[in-house]
């Protein structure tokens, strides 16, 4: 890898901070100010309701269809795990550049997402969630940058190996 390929890659990296701290800085003001706020539009299909979703954390939420549940330590040891286990995947791949720059720009977004995941469970001990959606569930920004990260690489991905199985 050539050293501008190495800065842009550091560069792309450069974004996790800045989207964990809007992510932070819009769930200590959402906390602090709107908690209890509740406005629906569109008959409910979108709109704001800010709480501390404690019930529906990740695997939580798969395993209370068995009847189990697993306590908020256990479920940080396991975002730490992931997070050290995907976001070091992430870095790799997009240390050799195999998968270009929207890959980089979807492992970032996927990371910091990971990251404010991690943060919501040890400082609030769940997700200070605010968005309403489709009538029944409550995201936040972290939510959608986990899907988009995750799509985003998905689709650089297929398009790189795509690209490659044409040549």
């Amino acid at each position: 890898m050539n050293r501008s390929k190495r800065y842009e890659t550091v560069r792309l990296f450069g974004l996790i901070p800045f989207i964990v701290a809007v992510d932070v800085a819009i769930k200590l003001i959402v906390t602090r100010f709107f908690m209890g706020t509740k406005l629906l539009l569109f008959g409910g299909f979108i709109g704001f309701n800010p709480h501390i979703n404690r019930e529906q954390m990740g695997i939580n939420m798969e395993l209370s269809k068995l009847g189990m549940s697993i306590s908020n330590e256990a479920n940080i040891f396991l975002n730490i795990l992931i997070l050290l286990f995907v976001g070091g995947l992430l870095l790799k791949l997009n240390y050799k550049r195999i998968y270009g720059r929207a890959f980089a720009v979807g492992s970032a977004i996927g990371i910091a997402s990971c990251i404010c995941s991690l943060y919501d469970k040890i400082i609030w001990g769940g997700s200070p969630d605010y968005i309403y959606l489709l009538n029944s569930y409550i995201i936040d920004l972290k939510d959608i940058g986990l899907v988009a990260g995750s799509i985003i690489c998905v689709i650089a991905f297929f398009r790189t190996e795509h690209n490659k199985s044409k040549n």
